[in-house]
């Protein structure tokens, strides 16, 4: 029998990372961030999408791949959050930049036939956390927290993540999902909307 394993889906800046750790810290949960500094494509892919975006997708698919195989044996022992969920990287984050034009139909597909190789042998979560954030939200979150390399991420990119966040969770009939609102909610300050939160986690599960 595996413990409870809850993966977070959102759009860049809606607080994922901060929800993780609250997670972690009130309901005891291992934690698992995603590796965003050490993708070495990912200043360049933020310069030139079309000249990068398969590299760098590929680069998170692979690194999630792994990071997958590594939460099913901790499932043995203890209970999961994980920092991004892997399908929101093939559903929405790689999706965006074959819609955008940035890969190819050769490389989409080849992106997915890797995903499609692994899919099976990893782990099935018992709940996603989808944080619904607007867009005018999220690009004040962006600059406030003012990662040199999401400088240039452009607004049509943003609405795009978002619509194919809401675009999968409508089609989503497998995973159970809690969506949470978020323009309203601060996490990282108010001590009372994390109280909140958590609950709202504890009674979906």
């Amino acid at each position: 029998m595996t413990h409870p394993f809850l993966p977070v889906m959102g759009n860049i800046g809606s607080g994922k990372t901060t929800l993780d750790r609250c997670i972690a810290s009130h309901l005891k949960y291992t934690l698992v961030e995603e590796n965003v500094v050490n993708n070495q494509f990912l200043a360049d892919f933020y310069k030139d999408m079309h000249r990068w975006a398969f590299h760098s997708q590929t680069y998170y698919l692979t690194e999630k791949i792994n990071q997958m195989l590594q939460i099913q044996k901790i499932l043995l022992k203890k209970p999961v959050v994980q920092d991004t969920s892997i399908y929101q990287d093939v559903f929405v984050f790689a999706e965006a930049q074959y819609e955008a034009g940035n890969m190819s139909q050769a490389e989409f597909d080849l992106y997915k036939k890797i995903y499609a190789m692994w899919e099976g042998q990893l782990p099935t979560p018992d709940l996603i956390i989808y944080l619904k954030t607007s867009v005018e939200v999220v690009e004040k979150r962006i600059n406030k927290r003012a990662r040199s390399f999401e400088d240039k991420v452009p607004r049509w990119y943003l609405v795009l993540l978002n619509w194919l966040l809401e675009r999968w969770v409508s089609n989503n009939k497998k995973i159970p999902v809690l969506t949470i609102e978020t323009d309203g909610v601060n996490i990282v300050d108010s001590k009372k909307d994390i109280e909140k939160v958590i609950e709202q986690i504890r009674k979906k599960l």
